[in-house]
């Protein structure tokens, strides 16, 4: 029985965000897949197809294929979306994919208690390497607009506002990361509804009952929200169109958890801002060092920020009583190059090996 786990495991390694060999990740398979559903997963395409062209490749009726990958979908193991009419599907990697979906709805169940810490070892043992330990990061800071200084450029890859523009579909999830915290033991009081995706994903979702639609507005509401919470936005590490914003807490995202417990350093891009204090507007109330996930800011007679540890996201300006810190661009020698979506997975594609 565990040779077709072991198989699907391999299968889905082979992918830029992969899945690493242990004992966990069989288990985890083992919770996400009955036999039959890991059996054809194995003969599923990494990349959207139409039902059609699958059902032909696995000589299959259609109609009967249609109702197993339905209830994958349903499960979080298959994307499944249309498309001009047309039913598509592919299997789901680790990320964006089986990992969160889950913990998507936000259900505290049999499944997702038995998951939660089979996730958290997998991580802290192999998955947070495959994630965190990349030439080509994976994810990166959004600096909060409101908290750069008027003196500084910012280009529209690195505005949220304008990220959002050319997206036509809106959906909120629950985090995942706080979710399998607080299954374990740990969490926080942070809110959970924050997970942001985008068109087909987010249709996706909210069609299996792991997200809920939402406006354009209720999305700025959201951002603003978790901005004022604390929260600090991250999303993918390219220029173009996104497919998800993520509003990540310093105590159990697992890429502030890579960054400060585990010294991956490039588990995720930092902005191209670093917190600048005007010390003699400072009060030293201690407010942005309380706020700060990185532990970047300590205050004697003034707030002084470690530039090294600072991550730009700027979730130290909004409750600033004397507006004394904003976010400044960084020496154009220390600015970290966005690169567009085609660079981005090409560098992810032979990273792993899987392109020349």
């Amino acid at each position: 029985m565990d040779e077709i786990y072991r198989r699907l495991r391999e299968k889905l390694d082979q992918v830029p965000i992969g899945f690493p060999e242990s004992k966990g990740a069989i288990e985890i398979l083992k919770n996400l897949f009955t036999p039959e559903e890991a059996e054809l997963a194995l003969n599923l395409p990494m990349v959207t197809k139409s039902l059609e062209e699958i059902a032909a490749e696995l000589n299959e009726d259609p109609a009967i294929l249609r109702e197993k990958l339905d209830s994958m979908a349903s499960r979080g193991t298959v994307l499944a979306v249309e498309k001009g009419g047309k039913l598509l599907y592919r299997l789901l990697p680790s990320v964006v994919g089986f990992w969160e979906t889950p913990f998507w709805p936000g259900r505290r169940d049999e499944r997702t208690l038995k998951l939660a810490p089979l996730w958290r070892n997998y991580f802290e043992e192999k998955f947070a390497y495959e994630v965190g330990d990349r030439k080509q990061i994976i994810f990166r800071i959004i600096p909060v607009d409101i908290a750069i200084s008027p003196k500084s450029m910012i280009t529209p890859f690195e505005d949220v506002m304008e990220l959002l523009k050319p997206l036509n579909y809106f959906a909120v999830a629950h985090c995942p990361c706080r979710q399998i915290a607080a299954f374990t033991g740990d969490g926080c009081n942070h809110s959970l509804e924050v997970c942001l995706h985008f068109d087909s994903m987010g249709e996706y979702m909210v069609k299996h009952g792991m997200a809920r639609e939402i406006t354009r507005e209720e999305t700025i509401k959201i951002l603003r929200k978790a901005n004022e919470e604390g929260l600090v936005h991250m999303t993918d590490n390219h220029q173009g169109k996104i497919t998800t914003i993520c509003n990540c807490c310093g105590c159990c995202c697992i890429f502030f958890r890579m960054l400060k417990e585990m010294n991956l350093p490039r588990a995720v891009a930092k902005s191209n801002y670093v917190s600048k204090v005007d010390t003699e507007l400072c009060a030293a109330c201690g407010t942005c060092a309380e706020r700060c996930p990185m532990q970047a800011i300590k205050v004697d007679d003034f707030a002084v920020v470690n530039e090294e540890k600072c991550v730009g996201c700027g979730v130290c300006y909004p409750t600033c009583p004397q507006k004394a810190i904003t976010l400044v661009r960084k020496p154009e020698d220390k600015i970290m190059e966005i690169p567009d979506r085609k660079t981005y997975i090409n560098n992810l594609l032979k990273e792993k090996g899987l392109i020349p």
